[in-house]
């Protein structure tokens, strides 16, 4: 396995497997996710060093972490960060994918809306969201604007 410096930096879409959520579809005492440690460690180090990651790798690690959040009853502290950085960086692209981490069960809701983003990013997401539900979209896109309308108020 590549220590995870160099993972980070030859990241590429094919490399997913090695952080996605590899859950054995057991709970409790019996629950196992296959690439937890690894996966933990490039958490760590995105929490040091969020600029060296690719967008992709931060979309994989976000749809990890929440998958893994539904399944664990449980939320890493650091899906907030990403989450962030996704929709910082990545703006409406990913708007789809922080829906689905969204919904990944009560933690991930949570953890997912403990962000704080660019005045003119939220306004983007609002206005996209506003769009999305306006357009026949389900209703979770009206409390997604709800959380982006908040995050322009502080």
């Amino acid at each position: 396995m590549l220590a995870v410096e160099d993972f980070v930096r030859t990241y590429s879409p094919d490399a997913e497997p090695q952080i996605a959520f590899a859950w054995n579809g057991k709970h409790a005492d019996e629950f196992v996710d296959g690439n937890l440690q690894f996966r933990r460690a490039v958490c760590s180090y995105f929490e040091d060093d969020k600029d060296a990651f690719p967008l992709a790798l931060i979309a994989a690690l976000s749809k990890a972490e929440t998958l893994f959040a539904k399944e664990a009853w449980g939320v890493n502290r650091v899906v907030s960060r990403l989450a962030q950085e996704l929709l910082e960086r990545g703006g409406v692209e990913y708007l789809d994918l922080y829906m689905a981490g969204v919904r990944c069960g009560m933690d991930a809701f949570i953890e997912t809306g403990n962000i704080t983003l660019s005045k003119l990013r939220c306004q983007q997401l609002l206005g996209q969201c506003q769009a999305n539900e306006a357009n026949g979209g389900e209703k979770q896109w009206g409390m997604l604007a709800d959380r982006f309308a908040f995050l322009l108020t502080k």
